[in-house]
């Protein structure tokens, strides 16, 4: 079990962690001065806090399982709704949506909520699978899409509420990422129990990363410009 959780570690941390700062980065270079500190910190900490709770109502309510009859019907239905509760209620916080940079804040809150919601299911799924390398990094790879896609969908959320349509637009995201969740449960109906081509597999892994990059970065585009404090 130790062996284990070191490699979830590892590997957690440098297909999701380190992205997802590296994308922060990015996403405010230039804007340091502009931005509250604190408020930077909060986003992506309580990011990690929301996405780990979220990860544990998962777990606990056993909808990531599979099942013989119905395979990955729950978590195709159910893990998106949840997912997307935990992303509403932490951007709608009265501490980022009345900033001018919520949505650089909110940019932030999702994509470290992604990378703790894939962390822990890395880990989860790392202790209950024995996976090849290329099985863990085609799940890594599904899981490194997510983080890209939360981020993007703390955008829009963001912006959504400054349009007092946030609970509208999350619902959107939703059902846009239960399409992404068959997906991703094709491949691990693929590395878990054999099903379906490889190549299809692949392509599956193609049509998501598009969709959450498309997603990302449309949402960079709408940031809106931070004036200099005086």
């Amino acid at each position: 079990m130790d062996s284990i959780i070191f490699q979830a570690n590892v590997i957690g941390m440098l297909m999701y962690i380190i992205p997802a700062m590296l994308l922060f980065f990015w996403i405010i270079k230039g804007l340091e001065d502009r931005l509250v500190e604190r408020k930077l910190y909060l986003a992506c900490g309580i990011g990690v806090v929301l996405g780990t709770i979220a990860e544990a109502v998962i777990f606990i309510s056993k909808s990531h399982l599979y099942n013989t009859k119905t395979g990955y019907a729950s978590m195709i239905l159910v893990v998106p709704f949840i997912i997307m509760m935990f992303m509403f209620a932490g951007i709608n916080l009265k501490t980022f949506k009345e900033e001018p940079a919520a949505s650089h804040y909110s940019a932030g809150y999702g994509l470290f909520f992604g990378g703790s919601v894939e962390f822990w299911s890395l880990l989860m799924t790392e202790d209950m699978y024995d996976m090849s390398s290329g099985d863990v990094l085609l799940i890594t790879l599904f899981g490194l899409s997510t983080v890209l896609f939360l981020g993007g969908v703390g955008m829009w959320i963001s912006y959504g509420i400054r349009n007092d349509n946030g609970i509208r637009v999350a619902g959107r995201l939703a059902f846009l990422y239960l399409f992404l969740q068959y997906l991703y449960a094709s491949a691990l109906e693929h590395v878990h129990y054999g099903e379906h081509d490889l190549m299809l597999i692949i392509a599956s892994l193609l049509a998501f990363i598009v969709v959450s990059g498309a997603l990302f970065h449309q949402g960079c585009l709408k940031l809106p410009k931070i004036a200099k404090k005086d």
